[in-house]
């Protein structure tokens, strides 16, 4: 496993690896959202079904208008408002890898606040798809050592971002699913 700087880890993405990365609230598996193959990767690290979609970290309201077709009026209230990271599950997913969506298409993006994190969306100039790093035990892992050896095998870089919040067990983050005719799900708290 090799440790990299963030200028590293983002050329790394643009060439289609998966990368462990120590984010704000946890570690994660992350990869360039629009790679096929780097998305295909992701999902059979995680043994995750075509169900399931990974969380999009995006750092810019004009990233967001590229990938959501159709951004529900209530998304922007709630991301001008909110105050601790979420996730919003939008419908219409675009102009991501059709394996970082979920079945019926939807996308669920998490907008990035922390500093560190935001340069890492803004320099790979794309959305990252991410997920959080398991042990064999299913669990969040403490440290990236802890993961999964499979995950460990197929996965050669890690990139630690300086970060203030991260504890263990990993913070949950609230998910909210939102419709096009106004619908609101609180998914997780």
């Amino acid at each position: 496993m090799k440790s990299v700087d963030s200028k590293t880890a983002t050329q790394l993405l643009r060439d289609g690896e998966v990368i462990i990365a120590a984010l704000d609230d946890m570690l994660g598996l992350i990869c360039d959202a629009r790679n096929d193959e780097a998305v295909a990767l992701l999902r059979k690290l995680k043994n995750r079904g075509a169900d399931k979609g990974f969380s999009i970290l995006i750092d810019s309201d004009a990233r967001l208008n590229k990938y959501v077709s159709d951004i529900p009026p209530i998304a922007w209230d709630i991301i001008d408002t909110a105050t601790t990271p979420l996730i919003l599950i939008l419908p219409k997913g675009k102009n991501l890898s059709p394996a970082a969506l979920a079945s019926d298409g939807t996308v669920a993006v998490r907008m990035v606040s922390n500093r560190e994190e935001q340069k890492l969306v803004q320099t790979a100039n794309s959305p990252l798809a991410c997920t959080a790093l398991l042990t064999d035990e299913g669990v969040p892992a403490a440290r990236y050592e802890d993961a999964a050896p499979a995950v460990l095998e197929a996965v050669q870089y890690v990139l630690s971002l300086p970060t203030a919040k991260r504890t263990y067990p990993p913070e949950k983050i609230p998910v909210i699913k939102l419709g096009t005719d106004g619908e609101v799900e609180i998914v997780r708290e």
